[in-house]
């Protein structure tokens, strides 16, 4: 059976959100294999507004908005406009890499061969972070930037006055540096710095990223529970990550019982093993963390569903039956079996591995067993990134 996806060429939102999907479906490990991304990116979204498993560098953030504007000053039509922003990002990969930059270029391995750009990857963002004004696709707003550039080439030759382009972008984006597509680095001059830096704490006072970004000195932590400064939040925030530090510990035998109800079905003692003894550490790590110890579910749900009202009833049953399995110590009876076997099958149907022989021959021995992070990772670049610029930056 073939899976296939869909989206509108003219939105962009969706567009990212669907090539989301596809970096997890190639990256085995990362698969939501039982449907309980709903839960996972209401909790992504409310600490890091605008970031995206796509996302690499903050300095990207300015590298768009740079590239955009060029493109839109000339006034050219869509499909012109469009061509020359395609020429220029990969000029901007081949100037990252001729800058030293290995880790986070965008398409350095295909260059011009490459289909999602690095501007399709961040137009969601600069929305959400302010950094772009008009709320339009980027067809749409080489089509807007147009019909203003020739409006004002219009006045300024009836007038003999220079008129300013409103391009629809933050006044306060610092300018672009010299030799930009030449030779350049993911590295933020102090003054970018702290332009991203104001760019996150404008965010709603809810977002932890908000609050990074104006209190935070360091982001040094495998996970946002254990940055240096969690004690220093505010409470709502230590409360809502302290939720999701719950779901992370409680979640992750789930995935590991999936994978080793595969090991056994294929028959690899070896893998088998392997999953019974990550099975044993994960009981370990759970009650090391104390994940169960005081969690009131009723507040749990309570703000998952004020963080996403649309997830399913489905969902939250499969969730709570799962913990309810965890609570009673039962995660490897037979009954836990069950529950991730008709999980599995509602989801996929005839993909399902745990049911259809066929559907079992794409399994690779991993599937599902990322630790939800909720963008962290990415979070913790971007301050990295603005931290590193303060504290000196490329000059």
């Amino acid at each position: 059976m073939t899976s296939r996806f869909g989206w509108l060429d003219h939105d962009d939102a969706q567009r990212a959100h669907m090539m989301e999907i596809v970096k997890h479906f190639q990256d085995q490990g990362s698969v939501d294999e039982l449907g309980i991304g709903s839960i996972r990116d209401a909790f992504s979204d409310s600490f890091f507004p605008g970031t995206s498993v796509l996302h690499t560098r903050a300095r990207y953030l300015l590298f768009i908005p740079w590239l955009v504007a060029d493109v839109a000053r000339n006034g050219w039509s869509g499909d012109q406009s469009r061509k020359a922003l395609r020429d220029a990002e990969v000029k901007l990969i081949r100037s990252l890499i001729a800058g030293g930059e290995q880790a986070g270029v965008i398409g350095s391995q295909a260059q011009e061969r490459l289909k999602t750009m690095p501007s399709q990857v961040y137009w969601p963002a600069l929305g959400r972070l302010g950094l772009r004004r008009w709320d339009v696709t980027i067809d749409g707003y080489f089509r807007t930037a147009s019909q203003r550039v020739r409006w004002s080439t219009e006045v300024s030759a009836a007038d003999a006055e220079s008129v300013r382009v409103d391009l629809g972008l933050d006044s306060a984006l610092p300018p672009q540096p010299d030799g930009l597509l030449t030779e350049t680095t993911f590295t933020l001059t102090s003054d970018e710095a702290d332009m991203l830096k104001g760019v996150f704490v404008r965010l709603p006072s809810t977002s932890v990223l908000a609050w990074l970004g104006a209190h935070a000195d360091s982001a040094a932590a495998d996970w946002i529970w254990q940055h240096p400064q969690f004690g220093d939040m505010p409470d709502q925030h230590r409360a809502r990550i302290d939720h999701a530090r719950r779901l992370h510990h409680v979640w992750h035998g789930a995935p590991v019982l999936y994978n080793l109800m595969l090991a056994r079905l294929v028959e690899d003692d070896v893998l088998t093993e392997q999953y019974t003894a990550e099975t044993d550490e994960w009981v370990q790590d759970l009650e090391h963390e104390g994940a169960l110890e005081g969690w009131s579910r009723q507040d749990f749900w309570a703000l998952v569903r004020q963080l996403n009202p649309r997830i399913g009833a489905p969902t939250v049953s499969f969730v709570n039956q799962w913990i309810d399995l965890v609570e009673a110590g039962e995660h490897s009876s037979e009954h836990a079996e069950q529950l991730i076997r008709d999980r599995e099958l509602r989801l996929k149907g005839r993909r399902s591995r745990l049911v259809y022989p066929d559907a079992r021959a794409g399994w690779s021995g991993y599937a599902g067993l990322v630790r939800l992070d909720y963008r962290w990772q990415v979070a913790q670049r971007f301050m990295g990134d603005v931290l590193a610029g303060l504290d000196g930056g490329a000059g």
